[in-house]
Parts: structure tokens; C-alpha cells; sequence
């Protein structure tokens, strides 16, 4: 049984003390700090990686036939097709946001003017390579937007019980050398650059949202990042691949001659092909092949090739590796089952996000004089649209059992349609046709009217149990 004494000791040792903000420019020793700077550098190894300085190019030259070869060098950029896929997958299509009629129509305004379908889709891409992303809300004139911190840019500083307190935005101008610093508090943001103080603004949100994956690393606040497990992977494959193709270029397509029983004084050309050598009764001649042990290289290379997709979390068929043409609606939730405990993990650090985001707006909303009652408020709720293919026909016929039964309403029909992003306008806009034409709401017999023949290519991924 470990000592009380020596965890409270290991503890505070581990997390730091509490920082010392009254002392000047203390953010700069505070960044320093190596919790903060290990996150950097994994944040800038993932980065070279996704610019294709993998390791197999640190394969060298070598001689042949007299010859310097280059030897084949594969970088492959499946990591960067798998981060799009996941984060496609979970916001490629815009978050529904349900709740209090009037206030969901007023959202659905703001995040269009705000363009925060494409801030969404840029949160799910840095959140699942980096395993962090920080998103800081403000008032750009009478539109509430979001810019998205760059992760190597970023220190979100917490204190030694883990208590987000501050965040400072680093950054090297590659031009001038100058450092620049702005450092966020909960009701100010300063300005630094080099050690001055420059600008001086109020913060009217508070400090950047820190979205973090439910996987963490050593320090316990970061989250993980999800391409750490697969690039190891990445580079026995592009090793067995590089390999395999520089000795099929080298000893199976241009074989070294050898000649035995007599010597020739004069070389024989490197790239001699349907020549004829005069030789000695005594002597002979063959070619030096490679003698490949293809079974065994299959095997290794189907083996590291499965366990990479396994990890990755991706069906098999959307890299093209089989062929699933129809194939059944269960098929398809079978195949899709990892990917969608992927996103799941993801959509739950998101969601707790974008609560915090509705906080800020609605601070703003009333900094510019709206009031957003407590009971409006608590009704909003985010749902994701994950792009998993369905069978559209059974999803049709389902609601409607549903909406027969009187399990289902005629507003949630339309937020499941991918193509309705604003429900509000949507059912505002039925109910204007139908007074058009002198029908009332009621009198609707068939409710999938308004989603019918679409081809629905998404499912709602609702984490409420999360």
C-alpha cells in the first residue's frame, strides 16, 4: 500500500506549483515548463509526418553496377486520408441543433453567419490528430464568431490542481525573430511582443475552449493523439513496400551477369539486354536473380496491413481493400460498429465543447442587450450527423412506423434529413405551404412528404447516455 504522504508529494510534483502571475512576463517561464513543451513536440513530430518526412526516406544510396542507386523511398499518405475520413465522418455534415423554436432559429442564424459548419469540421480534424484543439469566441461587429488557435501555437496553463486558469498563443515571426505573445485571462487578453506589452483588451467570454480527446496522455489534461498509434505501423509498411520494389527494380528487372570460366577485361553495359557474349567452351554465363520469398512477404504484409485498419478504425472497404456492393442495412452497422465507437469517443469532447461555446454566445447575445432565459437555454441540444451509409428505404419506412405509433414527431423527421440545417424555417415554411394551398397542419396525411425521395447518407449519433 503506497504511502499517503508520498502520493500528495508525487502529486504536486508532478502537476507544478501554482503559478506566479503577479511577476513580470511569468507566462514565458510558465511555457517553458515541460509538460507544455512535450506537448509542443509531439504536436510538431505529427506534423512533419503529415508533410511526408517519414522514415523511410532515411533509407541510403548504394552501389550498383558501378553505380549509385536510389533506392525506392514509398511515403504514403494514407494517415492523412484516414484523419479527413474520421472527422468527415462526424462533421461533414452540419450539427442539428434542437431545442426552443425561436432561440434554435436564432442559432442556426448565428452559426451560419459565424460559418461554424466548417469551424466544426476543422475542431474534428485537429481534435483527432492532435488529441487537442482551442477554439476562442468573440464579437466581430455584430457577428459572434470563432477562430481556431493553431495547436502548436497553444499553452492552455492549468495549476497544480488541474484548474484551467489561463492561455497564452506563442509564435516565432519567421520574418522578423520577434516572439509574440498574447495571453488570455477570464476578463482580459494582453499583447506582448518580445517582452513588451503592446495592447491591452477585454476578454467578453473567457478563456478558449479547450476541447480535448477522451484519451490522454502522461500529463493527464492533453488529450492523446490518435496518429501516434498508427504511424510506427506506417513505416513497416512503407519499409516492406520500398524494400520489395527496390529488389524487384534491382536483381529481378535488371539482374547482375555472371560469367564463369573466363574473365572479360572489358565491363559489360549495366543495362544489357538481348546482347550476345562470346564464351568459352569451358566457361558459362547466368543471371543473379533475387530468389523472393513471395508467400512469406504477403503473409507479413496482409498481417501489418490489417492491424493498421484495425487501429485506424476504418472499414477496410473504404480503402478500397474489399467490396461490400450490396450489402444489407445490417451488414453496414456491422462494418461501420469500430468506426462508430471512434466517433462516439470524439462526439462526446465535442459536445461538452460546444456547450461551453453556448455559454459564450449567449454572453455575448447579452452584451449586445438579449436575454436568453435558463429554461431556453437548457433546452438546446447538439446531435451529429455521422456519414454512415444507410438503407434509405427501411430509414423511411421506420419513422413513419414510428410517427403512426405516435412515437415519432413530425419535426424530428425533418432534423433527421440531411438536408434541412434549419428545422425552425423548415416547419415555418410547411405550415406557410399548407395555408397556401387551405390545408392545415393536421390535415397532412403522409408526414415523409417532405424527406421523401431523398437519399438519406447519414446517421444522428446522439451521446445523451455520455
Amino acid at each position: 500500500m503506497r504511502n499517503p504522504i508520498e502520493v500528495i508529494k508525487n502529486f504536486f510534483s508532478s502537476k507544478g506549483v501554482a503559478m506566479n502571475t503577479e511577476k513580470a512576463n511569468w507566462f514565458k517561464d510558465e511555457i517553458e515548463k515541460t509538460r507544455y513543451k512535450d506537448r509542443i513536440s509531439r504536436v510538431e513530430d505529427i506534423d512533419d509526418y503529415l508533410r511526408r518526412n517519414h522514415k523511410v526516406l532515411q533509407i541510403p544510396s548504394f552501389q550498383y553496377k558501378e553505380h549509385t542507386f536510389e533506392p525506392t523511398r514509398l511515403v504514403l499518405q494514407t494517415l492523412r486520408s484516414i484523419i479527413k475520413f474520421h472527422s468527415s465522418y462526424i462533421c461533414g455534415s452540419p450539427v442539428s441543433i434542437t431545442g426552443d423554436k425561436e432561440f434554435v432559429s436564432l442559432l442556426n442564424t448565428i452559426y451560419k453567419r459565424g460559418g461554424y459548419t466548417k469551424t466544426d469540421l476543422e475542431i474534428a480534424k485537429d481534435l483527432i490528430t492532435y488529441g487537442d484543439t482551442f477554439e476562442y469566441v468573440y464579437l466581430d461587429g455584430d457577428k459572434i464568431k470563432s477562430k481556431l488557435i493553431r495547436n502548436k501555437d497553444s499553452y492552455p496553463l492549468y495549476d497544480s490542481f488541474g484548474n484551467y486558469t489561463h492561455f497564452v498563443e506563442y509564435w516565432k515571426d519567421e520574418d522578423t525573430r520577434a516572439d509574440h505573445y498574447v495571453v488570455y485571462y477570464p476578463e482580459k487578453v494582453e499583447i506582448y511582443e518580445n517582452s513588451t506589452l503592446v495592447d491591452t483588451k477585454p476578454n467578453l467570454t473567457g478563456l478558449p475552449i479547450w476541447y480535448s480527446a477522451m484519451d490522454k496522455s502522461k500529463y493527464d489534461k492533453f488529450g492523446d493523439p490518435f496518429p501516434l498509434d498508427l504511424m510506427g505501423i506506417m513505416d513497416t509498411i512503407e519499409s516492406l513496400l520500398s524494400k520489395l520494389d527496390t529488389a524487384v527494380l534491382t536483381l529481378s528487372l535488371s539482374p547482375i551477369g555472371i560469367i564463369c570460366g573466363q574473365r572479360f577485361d572489358s565491363s559489360i553495359p549495366r543495362d544489357m539486354v538481348g546482347a550476345v557474349l562470346n564464351i568459352e567452351e569451358s566457361g558459362s554465363f547466368s543471371w543473379a536473380n533475387a530468389q523472393m520469398d513471395k508467400e512469406s512477404i504477403k503473409l507479413e504484409l496482409d498481417y501489418v496491413i490489417q492491424q493498421f485498419y484495425a487501429i485506424a478504425c476504418v472499414p477496410s472497404s473504404i480503402m478500397g481493400q474489399s467490396n461490400v456492393a450490396n450489402v444489407s442495412e445490417t451488414s453496414i452497422t456491422m462494418l461501420y460498429q469500430q468506426c462508430d465507437n471512434f466517433a462516439r469517443q470524439y462526439i462526446a469532447s465535442m459536445k461538452e465543447g460546444f456547450e461551453k461555446r453556448l455559454e459564450y454566445i449567449r454572453k455575448l447575445m447579452e452584451y449586445n442587450g438579449q436575454t436568453v432565459s435558463d429554461e431556453v437555454f437548457d433546452s438546446v441540444n447538439f446531435s451529429f450527423n455521422v456519414a454512415r451509409p444507410v438503407d434509405n428505404a427501411a430509414d423511411m419506412e421506420n419513422m413513419q412506423i414510428q410517427y403512426n405509433c405516435g412515437a415519432i414527431s413530425k419535426q424530428t423527421i425533418i432534423d433527421r434529413s440531411p438536408y434541412t440545417t434549419d428545422t425552425a424555417l423548415e416547419l415555418k415554411r410547411i405550415e406557410d405551404e399548407s395555408k397556401a394551398n387551405g390545408d392545415s397542419e393536421e390535415e397532412t396525411d403522409d408526414p415523409l412528404e417532405i424527406v421523401t425521395s431523398t437519399k438519406t447518407e447519414e446517421v444522428i449519433i446522439d451521446d445523451k447516455a455520455d
